[in-house]
Order: structure tokens, then C-alpha cells, then sequence
């Protein structure tokens, strides 16, 4: 394989330029079923996929989109991209800032290469497997690692912003957590990349490959880890591209211990 991540940094690119276009103005918004509950679906969603669509397919490896139909063809091929032309939806919608393009590619089912886009943020994050990760704010790049706190005390947890579970509530307690942060939907995985926060949760069996395959690229070449809620690696390219277990989203340090204190928490 020999993928220029300049070029697909300008797919994001160019897809993000689109969905700002519809982020300045009224557009039409429609519901998708989404794991039994209904899901926004913006016109931005289907403009990107389409620009992404139409740029990766001349790479001529399998796509599995979040707004596109699955091709189960997929799982016979060694690379596949995996991308969610809108991460977000709902804070794109609320003009939050927080939402972005991710576009991923795996190889025979394991993230190589990751591109996040926060086009209004103007801000990406980019890796592939063994060559670090980067971000690029305003034209600005530099390498970002994870931060090495391994105290509890001292470490930040990201929750979201609309809703704190139960879960995230005990969590925080019982592992006396020091902070806590809220934000939208996407690119927490990227904040730690970056050093600015420790631990990331989620329990729902809702999200997709889509949602973490580019930005987990970018967590592990900055020396993150990302787990399932049974402490197992994420797998991709599967017949149902659902992280069905949750995800366990840390710096690397304690990881275990956050696994093992989530079993104890969603028992009881």
C-alpha cells in the first residue's frame, strides 16, 4: 500500500469546506433509523459522503460509510476504508463547532491510517501506523502525544456534554477521578491524543466502526490505548460494523484498572 495521507487530508479537506457551506445557512434535515431510535440526517451528511465517496473509490478499496448502504463484499478485501463524512450531527446542528470529518483505512481489519477534519474548528489530526501523530491547527503542525499521568487524582475524564450516565457518575467516583469535562460527540479521542485529557468512556452499543476507527489511529500513534468494556482490542471490518461492547478510551496508564473498576460499576 502506498496511500499519500496529504491527498486524503485534502479529501477532508474539501468535504469540510462543503459542510460548512450548509453550516452558515438553513438547510433540510430528515431522520434515518439508527439502532432503533431515529437519527438526524442533514443534507451536510449526504453532500460530504458524496465528495468522500467519489474521491476514495479511485483508490478501488471497499468504503464502508455511516450514510451509505453496507457492501458486504467488504469483508473479503484486505483494505477497506471505513469513514463518517459528518461525525456529529447533532452539535453541527446546534452550531457547537464540535463536529468533523473522519475518514480511516484498515488492513485486514486493524486501523493503519487516520484523518480527523474539524472544519470549524480549521483543525486536523492525522497518523498511520508506526509514524506518529500530528495535528495541524491554522496551518500550524506539530506531533502530539498523550499526556503520562497515571494518577487518578490528577487525570480528566471526558463526559458529554447532553447527558451524564450513571455509569460515568459512579466511575468518576469510585475511581475518585479529579476532573471532569463536557463535550459534543466527536473527536474526544483526539483531545488525549493531544494531552489534554486522560480518559474517555463509552458503554452504548450504538456507535460504529466509523466513529473510532480514523481517530483511534491517531490515540495509539500518540501513545493512547482504546479498548472494549471486556478489555479486548476494537476490531474492524466485521458483518456488523457495531462496537456492540462499548469502548474504553485512556493514556495508557491504568487502562486496566478503568476496565476492570466499568465491569463492577455497570453489575451493580
Amino acid at each position: 500500500m502506498n496511500i499519500d495521507i496529504e491527498k486524503i487530508k485534502e479529501i477532508a479537506k474539501k468535504s469540510g469546506e462543503k459542510v460548512l457551506e450548509y453550516y452558515y445557512k438553513d438547510y433540510n434535515i430528515s431522520y434515518k433509523d439508527s439502532g432503533g431510535k431515529k437519527s438526524p440526517l442533514t443534507e451536510a451528511d449526504l453532500a460530504s459522503n458524496k465528495i468522500i465517496m467519489e474521491e476514495l473509490e479511485k483508490y478501488n478499496f471497499p468504503i464502508l460509510s455511516e450514510e451509505t448502504e453496507d457492501d458486504l463484499s467488504r469483508l473479503q478485501s484486505e483494505y477497506v476504508w471505513i469513514v463518517d463524512p459528518l461525525d456529529g450531527t447533532s452539535d453541527f446542528m446546534e452550531k457547537t463547532g464540535e463536529f468533523s470529518i473522519l475518514i480511516g483505512l484498515v488492513k485486514n481489519g486493524e486501523p493503519v491510517l487516520g484523518v480527523v477534519f474539524e472544519p470549524a474548528k480549521n483543525t486536523f489530526y492525522w497518523a498511520e501506523k508506526g509514524k506518529g501523530a500530528f495535528m495541524e491547527k491554522n496551518g500550524k503542525i506539530k506531533k502530539i502525544n498523550v499526556s503520562n499521568e497515571d494518577n487518578f487524582q490528577d487525570m480528566t475524564i471526558l463526559l458529554s456534554r447532553n447527558h451524564l450516565l450513571e455509569s460515568d457518575k459512579k466511575l468518576c467516583e469510585n475511581l475518585k477521578i479529579g476532573k471532569q469535562t463536557k463535550r459534543g460527540s466527536t473527536s474526544k479521542m483526539c483531545v488525549i491524543a493531544r494531552g489534554d485529557a486522560e480518559i474517555y468512556v463509552n458503554t452504548s452499543d450504538k456507535t460504529g466502526e466509523w466513529d473510532t476507527c480514523a481517530p483511534q489511529v491517531v490515540l495509539t500513534e500518540a501513545g493512547g490505548k482504546i479498548v472494549d468494556m471486556r478489555g479486548k482490542e476494537l476490531m474492524y471490518n466485521k458483518k456488523n460494523p457495531k462496537n456492540l461492547n462499548g469502548f474504553v478510551v485512556s493514556n495508557g496508564e491504568n487502562y486496566a484498572r478503568i476496565v476492570e473498576e466499568l465491569k463492577r460499576v455497570i453489575k451493580s
